[in-house]
This record gives C-alpha cells, structure tokens and sequence, in this order.
C-alpha cells in the first residue's frame, strides 16, 4: 500500500510564493524565441547537441541522450548558436523517490503491493497555448491549444495503470513572460492534493528531426526534461530527472532525448518532485506527441509505484535488517570482551561461565 505524503504546510508555499516574486520580476525566467526560430548549441567539434526554441545563457548545462554532461561556455544570441564543453561522461543510478524525500526531511513512502492501489500524479499546463502544426495547423491556439490532448493522453495512460491523477486545465494566458507567476497559483492548489510528482507538460520550438524517434516500430516524439538551475531544490530535482531517464534508457533507450538544465526555476522550488517535460516540438505531429507520453506515463509509472520502487523498498529493508543485524553482533562481541577482560581472561572466564551454567541447573 502507498502511503502518500503530507503536502508541504500552507506556511512553506506562501513562503516560496513570496520569496520567488522578487525572481519573477527579475531574469530568472526563460526568454522564448519568435516561431521558427530556435537556438543551436554545438560541442566543441561543432556536433550539435540540441536545438531548441528556449534561449539558452551562459553555465546552463546539457545532458544529452548518449548521457554526456556539457556545459555552455559561449553563447552568440544574433546568430542564435551556442558552444559548451563537455564536463563529464555520467553514469546515471536510480535514486529512489523515497530516498529523494528523506533527503529533503520529508517522511519516506513505501512500493505499491502488487495490483494494490498506486499514488497520485499531478499535471498541468504553463503555455496552454501550444499546439502542433502538422495536426493542429497552427504552432498556437489561444485557449486550449493541442498540448491539452497530450496532457489528456498523459493522464489517461497513467490511469489505466491503476494511477490517480489530477489534470489541471486552468488556463495561464497569454504566453508571455508572466505565465509561469500565473501557474504558480496552479501549482500551489496541485499540491494541496497530495501529489506524489508534478508535471508541467510542452512542447518545445525546433526542426522535427531533433524529436522525431521510432520505436516499437512506431514514429513518436521523444521527450526532453527541463530543470531550472536558479532553484534551491536543483540538487534532488537533477537526482530525479537522473533518476527517471535512467528507467527510461532502460525501458525505451531513446524515449528521453535530454536533461536542459537551465536559467530559471519554472515553479520547481515550490515542489522538489517537479519536471518540466517538452513533449516533441511544435513540427511534430500531436499523434506522434501522444504516443511518445503514453510510453512515458510507463516510466512514471514503472519509477514511482512498479518493478524501481518495490527492488528500492526491498533494497532499504535489506540494508536496514543487515544494519540490525551488525549492531547486535557487535554488542555481542562487545559483552564477551567485557566478560573475558573482567574474569582475567579466557579460561577463567569458561570456568566462570560453566559454574553459572551448573548453578542454574541446580535451581
């Protein structure tokens, strides 16, 4: 059985509601470039790495599908190109979402029994107005645009496996730079429900080749995750989105294309387990959009409440009954030493220990 977790006390989201205000007024937000217009980022052979509509600054970071870590060193806005170094070559582990909540002081969760009931999941949508040209014939409907059917896709493939959701709607228009003030009030009313983990579902502005992906002999989007760097929660929110694309190169290697850490926060400080997700880009079909999250909400699925969760639950119960297990050998071990030392040593000690024996008997 899940045992979900207390959402963070009214006290703490209004605190992180006022504390960030001064951030949004500021340049902690991304910066969207006009339609057909996207930034390049190139390693330092001049191999592109990503191409996306977000604009991207100087110490942001990329971790692309074949999980190399580089990091942006050069930035050219006029001709909408930037370079990066590559910082290191990461080996991804799977931290359980468990682990991730006792780092932060929260109380842990136990896996979902099998065929029991799993938790909750949360999504919603900051751009409502995103949509897919090729399906929708426009890159932007005011309103519910087509990201709508992929986050109802999302959810619905997440319910089929036995998952509660809660899919806000709420509409944060325009998309402009104060979007993300304006989903932060959705935010807030998403975790007053308890939500195991947030997801805040895009689509993102680039050629079609860079999410295009076949797999189960099927053409579908990959998927990008965006972490915000300017976020005090960025050190368990880049061991989650780790943790995640890790099951998913496991799952479906390809499905997750890569981590953008980027500047800005995109609401994450209000939730530890919150991602950004760019769910293919606006010259992708919405079929293929919708096929793409409908793997995802496996691995979601898969990481939260299935095979990762309950080997991490078996895991800490092991380490815990080995940790029991080694303190009382060694209390054990301790006594016998006090006993052996106080006799004058071991043969006095056996002696000592026999008359006891002989006198117990008698009794």
């Amino acid at each position: 059985m899940v045992r979900r977790l207390a959402a963070f006390p009214l006290l703490f989201c209004l605190l992180c509601l006022a504390g960030s205000a001064l951030a949004q007024e500021g340049d902690l937000w991304d910066e969207f470039l006009p339609t057909g217009e996207y930034y390049t980022l190139l390693d330092p052979g001049g191999r592109v790495l990503l191409e996306t509509g977000r604009r991207i600054y100087l110490e942001d970071q990329y971790l692309t599908q074949d999980n190399r870590l580089y990091e942006v060193v050069e930035v050219d806005d006029a001709a909408k190109t930037a370079r990066a170094k590559l910082v290191a070559e990461v080996e991804l582990e799977v931290t359980p979402w468990s682990q991730l909540r006792r780092e932060l002081g929260l109380t842990a969760v136990e896996a979902a029994d099998e065929g029991g009931p799993r938790g909750t999941i949360a999504l919603y949508h900051t751009h409502n107005a995103e949509s897919y040209v090729p399906t929708d014939g426009t890159d932007s409907i005011y309103g519910k645009g087509g990201i709508h059917q992929v986050g109802a896709t999302f959810a619905e493939a997440l319910k089929e496996r036995g998952v509660t959701v809660h899919y806000s709607e709420k509409l944060h228009l325009p998309h402009d730079r104060g979007a993300y003030r304006r989903s932060r009030e959705t935010v807030l009313e998403l975790i007053s429900q308890e939500p195991d983990a947030i997801f805040d579902v895009h689509r993102d502005a680039a050629p079609s080749s860079a999410y295009a992906i076949q797999l189960k002999d099927q053409w579908m989007t990959s998927i990008q995750f965006v972490v915000g760097r300017q976020n005090q929660n960025l050190g368990v929110n880049r061991k989650y989105a780790e943790s995640l694309k890790k099951v998913a190169d496991d799952l479906y290697p390809g499905l997750v294309k890569g981590i953008f850490y980027g500047r800005g926060n995109y609401n994450q400080d209000l939730s530890p387990l919150s991602l950004l997700l760019e769910v293919g880009a606006h010259t992708n079909s919405r079929p293929a959009a919708e096929r793409g999250i409908s793997l995802f909400a496996e691995v979601v699925d898969h990481y939260f409440y299935g095979p990762s969760a309950e080997a991490a639950s078996r895991s800490q119960a092991g380490a815990a009954r080995r940790s029991a297990l080694g303190l009382g050998l060694f209390v054990s071990a301790g006594v016998a030493v006090f006993y052996v030392v106080n006799a004058g040593g071991f043969a006095p000690a056996l002696e000592r220990l026999k008359g006891a024996l002989r006198l117990r008997n008698r009794r």
